[in-house]
């Protein structure tokens, strides 16, 4: 480097350490003379050129590169000592210590789930679905108002939004559409029920 100053900016990722690079090139007079991937996603940009121009560069590269990421040291040696390029990056040549491309891994394809195949060819019958609940050894009670054989209105009720959802998208001519279900209010699917098991009775 024949006594040319050395700047060195060690950065926790590879995006970091690239707009350093970048706006230290852009910043003074120096020539990057590569990276160096430590290890444990450590990556080091390593510049060479006047003292003052290296010390403005390193200045305004460890900058930029805290507004991506973390820098995790910064240094400038103003004259290099005979012998330290030979632990260095030669200019020119890829590090060791960078892995190559890595060859693709043929993955078999994950099997269907039959069962989900299924369950959305032909829904379950709703008074399956219903009896299901709580009140499976009980009969519905028809007499009760806005009540239809196989729903309880009780039952619906203490039902959790999420059961009341699927249930409503195993209905065939529920009131709300099949698109909007996922986005109802619990009072809202209560209603459409009500409108469902009218619409029965008739």
């Amino acid at each position: 480097m024949n006594g040319k100053a050395l700047g060195i900016i060690e950065t926790v990722g590879l995006v970091p350490a690239v707009e350093a690079g970048d706006v230290a090139v852009k910043t003074a007079d120096v020539t990057i003379m590569g990276s160096q991937a430590v290890g444990g996603g450590l990556v080091s940009i390593l510049m060479k050129g006047d003292v003052s121009a290296v010390k403005a560069s390193v200045d305004a590269g460890s900058t930029a590169a805290a507004r991506l990421g973390e820098v995790l040291s910064v240094t400038v040696i103003a004259r290099t000592a005979e012998g330290l390029e030979g632990i260095l990056i030669e200019e020119g040549k890829r590090p060791a210590c960078i892995p190559g491309p890595k060859a693709p891994v043929d993955v078999p394809p994950e099997p269907v789930a039959h069962r989900e195949v299924e369950s959305a060819e032909a829904p379950a019958p709703v008074a399956v679905s219903v009896q299901g609940t709580d009140q499976a050894n009980e009969p519905a009670s028809a007499s009760d108002a806005g009540d239809a054989p196989g729903f309880d209105m009780a039952d619906l009720k203490k039902m959790k939004v999420t059961k009341l959802r699927r249930l409503a998208r195993q209905l065939p001519s529920f009131s709300i559409a099949r698109g909007e279900i996922k986005y109802a209010k619990k009072k809202d699917l209560l209603e459409a029920f009500v409108q469902y098991m009218k619409t029965l009775e008739k």
